[in-house]
C-alpha cells in the first residue's frame, strides 16, 4: 500500500535502492566542491569527486564525507608513478690490468670495454691507446659516452696504422669532430684490417670538407663491413652503405676460395700422404 505525505502519496521503497534523503544533487555537488576548496583540500580529493561525476555514478552523502574526511590534515600522495632519471650501466673495467694485460700481448683478451667511465684520467686513457698499438689478440674497443675531445685520444690515429687484431671500434656519444674521424679513416686505410665504425651522436657537426673526407677514405677501404656515423650529405650515405655492402660481397668470395683452396689440398693430401720418417 501506498504512504502518504504532505505532497501526496510515496512510492514503496525498492530493497537495495538509494532513499531521495541519501542522494546527493548537483546543488550539494558543487557546494562540497566550494568547500574543499575553502578549506584547502587537496586536488586529489577533488579530483575523485569530479571522477565520480564524469563517471554519471551516483555518489551518496557518506561517500562524500569519506572523500572529504579521510585524509583529514595528512599530507596526500599523488597517484602518479615515481619519475627517475634512467641511469647508466655501472663499469668496473680494471683499466689499468687491462693495460698490463695489453703490453702483455695476452690471447684471452679479446675486448676492452670502457664505455661511460666518464671520470677515468685522460693519461690513464692514453696509455691504454698505447697498450693497444702492437696488441695482437684485442678485436675491439669501446669508447663510448667517456666526453672525449680530439686531442684526449689522438694517440689513437697511429695506433690504428699499426694494428692488425682490432676489428670493432666504438667511439659512440662523445665530442669527436669530423677532423678527428676523417684522419681516423684515413689511419684505417693503412692495413683495412678495421671492419667496424660506430661514431654517432657526437656533440659537434661535421664540417662538409671533413664529411667529404670521410666518406672517399671509406670507399677507398675495402675492409670496412659496418659503418655508423651521421652525414649530412645525402650522396654520402649511399656512397658509405655501397661501399659496405661491396666489402661484404668481396669477404663471402675470399671465403669461399679459402674454403675451396683448403678443400683441394685436403684431397691433395689424401692421395699423396706424407710420410714421416
Amino acid at each position: 500500500s501506498l504512504q502518504m505525505s504532505e505532497d501526496g502519496p510515496v512510492p514503496p521503497h525498492t530493497p537495495g535502492a538509494l532513499r531521495s534523503e541519501e542522494l546527493m544533487t548537483d546543488e550539494d555537488f558543487v557546494k562540497a566542491i566550494e568547500e574543499m576548496a575553502e578549506e584547502g583540500q587537496s586536488d586529489c580529493d577533488i579530483g575523485e569527486l569530479l571522477k565520480a561525476m564524469n563517471e554519471n555514478r551516483i555518489i551518496t552523502w557518506e561517500e562524500a564525507e569519506r572523500i572529504l574526511n579521510d585524509t583529514g590534515n595528512q599530507p596526500v600522495k599523488c597517484s602518479l608513478p615515481e619519475q627517475s632519471r634512467p641511469t647508466e650501466p655501472d663499469n668496473d673495467t680494471d683499466v689499468e690490468q687491462c693495460v698490463q694485460r695489453l703490453l702483455d700481448n695476452d690471447p684471452t683478451l679479446k675486448e676492452v670495454n670502457m664505455n661511460n667511465m666518464k671520470r677515468l684520467p685522460i693519461p690513464q686513457i692514453r696509455r691504454l691507446l698505447e697498450a693497444m698499438a702492437y696488441n695482437e689478440h684485442c678485436e675491439r674497443l669501446s669508447l663510448a659516452n667517456m666526453g672525449l675531445y680530439d686531442n684526449d685520444i689522438a694517440v689513437l690515429l697511429p695506433v690504428i696504422e699499426v694494428n692488425t687484431a682490432l676489428r670493432k671500434l666504438n667511439l659512440e656519444t662523445n665530442y669527436l669532430s669530423g677532423d678527428f674521424f676523417a684522419k681516423l679513416f684515413r689511419a684505417a686505410l693503412v692495413n683495412q684490417t678495421l671492419e667496424e665504425v660506430k661514431a654517432v651522436n657526437q656533440g659537434v657537426s661535421f664540417a662538409t670538407v671533413a664529411e667529404k673526407e670521410i666518406i672517399d677514405c671509406i670507399v677507398a677501404n675495402t675492409g670496412l663491413l659496418k659503418i655508423s656515423v651521421n652525414l649530412r650529405l645525402p650522396e654520402g650515405r649511399h656512397k658509405v652503405e655501397n661501399a659496405t655492402l661491396r666489402n661484404g660481397e668481396l669477404k663471402r668470395v675470399l671465403r669461399r676460395e679459402a674454403a675451396r683452396k683448403a678443400a683441394w689440398e685436403a684431397e691433395e693430401l689424401a692421395k699423396n700422404p706424407v710420410v714421416r720418417p
